[in-house]
């Protein structure tokens, strides 16, 4: 059984990514946590005014959210009636990814699934999107939905191999499973510099993914010295993909500073789900 993390702040956005987890996981027995985690700081004092005075001050902050985490699970009860689906449900008051973090460890998730708006300002590039601070700070395989994507097969993928990245088989299992379940197709975006104090066997990669990935088709495309978001966009533009792939490293804020990576961009560009792996040495 899988233990899956459904991230959700009661929006559109947290909705259609649940929704697009109970599709995409259909026929498969998952054990589905909901977590809502709450800001102290979107409580005024008239919430606590109207409390039950005989309510500590966490009660006070997360009943309402109880309430409806119980409505969310109840109409998704009924919803995957004759599925393999339970639903679990917990609130949280904490910092928004040490609540992720303790759940991911308590429950040992396989996988978080959350939403996003891909909205980003100044504010979201410096301290990051609720969906970047997961990515970065946890452990656990992580996969965002855009707002207003709707559920189709992931019968074709997007493998972005960025400029710090190497594929190693470890930590992709997950990645195989659902590739495998589909029947995918998967095309390869390979960057790296023309030159490398380290250069990459992009033949042996090649191989090593096609062997990790049979029976699926594997296309492996070498881009060097070019922007990588214009050579994805170009590639979303010229194939119906349904799921971006992408796999990264845990990093200290100043790693992230003078890294290679394009993550942010990456995921801030995102049209598609995006799928993000994590290396096992992370």
């Amino acid at each position: 059984m899988k233990n899956i993390l459904l991230l959700t702040d009661f929006t559109r956005k947290s909705e259609n990514a649940i929704d697009y987890a109970l599709q995409l996981f259909t026929g498969e027995s998952c054990d589905f946590h909901l977590l809502s985690v709450q800001k102290f700081w979107e409580y005024t004092m008239d919430d606590l005014m109207v409390a039950n005075p005989k309510d500590d001050i966490a009660s006070a902050l997360l009943n309402d959210n109880k309430s409806d985490l119980q409505k969310v699970k109840e109409a998704l009860v009924v919803r995957s009636k004759g599925e393999e689906f339970s639903f679990q449900t917990m609130v949280d008051y904490d910092v928004f990814t040490s609540a992720v973090n303790d759940a991911v460890k308590k429950y040992q998730i396989d996988l978080i699934i959350c939403g996003t708006d891909g909205k980003n300002g100044i504010i979201e590039y410096i301290f990051s999107s609720h969906t970047l601070r997961v990515i970065r700070n946890t452990d656990c395989p992580v996969l965002a939905i855009p707002e207003a994507y709707q559920f189709y097969k992931p019968t074709a993928v997007q493998y972005v191999l960025d400029y710090d990245d190497v594929f190693k088989v470890c930590g992709k299992e997950l990645f195989l499973e659902i590739v495998t379940k589909f029947a995918s197709t998967i095309n390869i975006i390979r960057f790296n510099h023309g030159f490398q104090l380290e250069p990459i066997n992009y033949r042996e990669e090649r191989e090593s993914f096609i062997n990790f990935c049979m029976p699926s088709p594997v296309i492996y495309e070498l881009h060097k010295d070019q922007e990588p978001l214009k050579i994805i966009k170009k590639s979303l533009s010229s194939r119906n993909y349904q799921l971006q792939a992408i796999s990264v490293k845990s990093q200290s804020f100043l790693e992230r500073m003078i890294s290679e990576s394009h993550l942010s961009e990456i995921v801030n560009a995102a049209t598609l789900p995006l799928l993000v792996l994590r290396d096992c040495n992370s």
